[in-house]
């Protein structure tokens, strides 16, 4: 008689998956409240129980052999079901409702944010946790209910559903300061002597694209500064540092106050829009059914 192979605990698994998508046992650690030796330690004993290799242990992140790849392909759908069975049996008809949903940074403070009363008059019963870690989410992540990434087309999965909500305009803003100061200047020469203040994960063929286009010549700049977060290019940017390429949506409450102007004749429409994704088996639930069509109701602009 063949000896049965004994499943390795949910809490191994669970940890492999993690550390497997996020390629790092750090990343991994935050989401489980654990440390990242305590993770390694956790998938160790997973390869262990297994008689495999899952990742190769590299300086500065883990990589998945064909074998972890494979299990990472089979274990997912598994533990996503496990999860959504469990949440249907906890949660009675009347029970409040808990939404995990990732997005971009600026896009949860300067888009999502100022519309939240609005849908908590409409839904009191459903609770969000808003994960902003990923400053550019490009794919819909396992361990959340619905995401929303930046990316040029919908995810090909046919297991996930997405929504198309708005393209990524961007344009060219600075202080009214700044903006006083190139009054005189045309195309490229409008940059002479300026600082520009750029977002690190747009893609580098964006910037290529712009700089192309307005004639922008980087010799002509006096700096160039980075940033790995939108809310940081503004605050700067209002704060006179210099010229931005900002998304249009985002920069709507800085124009409002005026804190931010709009240079004229520097826009960039992007091949890159919004979209808001979750698995397909999860839109028969409820409260994920009402957040997408109350998501698409705000933000969704035609193509």
């Amino acid at each position: 008689m063949v000896a049965q192979q004994k499943t390795p605990p949910l809490r191994l698994l669970r940890a492999f998956c993690l550390a497997a998508r996020h390629s790092s046992f750090k990343d991994a650690a935050d989401r489980l409240s654990l440390t990242p030796s305590a993770v390694s330690h956790q998938v160790k004993e997973l390869e262990e129980q297994l008689g495999v290799l899952l990742f190769e242990r590299r300086t500065r992140a883990v990589v998945l052999t064909p074998t972890g790849k494979q299990l990472l392909e089979d274990l997912e759908p598994v533990l996503e079901s496990l999860s959504a069975a469990i949440a249907r049996i906890a949660q009675g008809p009347a029970a409040r409702r808990r939404l995990s949903v990732v997005m971009p940074p600026f896009f949860a403070s300067e888009l999502f944010a100022p519309l939240l009363p609005d849908f908590h008059q409409r839904h009191p019963s459903i609770d969000l946790h808003i994960d902003t870690s990923n400053p550019r989410p490009e794919q819909h992540p396992h361990y959340s209910d619905l995401s929303v990434i930046l990316a040029s087309q919908a995810p090909d999965d046919p297991n996930l559903t997405a929504f198309r909500l708005m393209p990524l305009q961007l344009v060219a803003v600075a202080a009214p300061s700044v903006v006083a100061s190139m009054a005189e200047k045309r195309g490229g020469r409008m940059f002479d002597n300026q600082t520009l203040i750029m977002h690190r994960h747009f893609r580098t063929d964006i910037w290529d694209h712009w700089a192309g286009r307005v004639g922008l010549e980087l010799k002509r700049l006096k700096n160039v500064v980075e940033f790995d977060n939108m809310n940081a290019v503004g605050r700067a940017t209002e704060r006179g540092a210099g010229i931005a390429l900002m998304p249009e949506l985002v920069c709507a409450p800085w124009f409002e106050r005026g804190s931010l102007v709009r240079i004229g004749g520097l826009e960039l429409d992007s091949s890159e829009a919004y979209y808001l994704v979750a698995r397909r088996a999860d839109m028969e639930r409820p409260e994920v059914d009402v957040f997408t069509h109350w998501m698409v109701e705000q933000f969704q602009v035609a193509a």
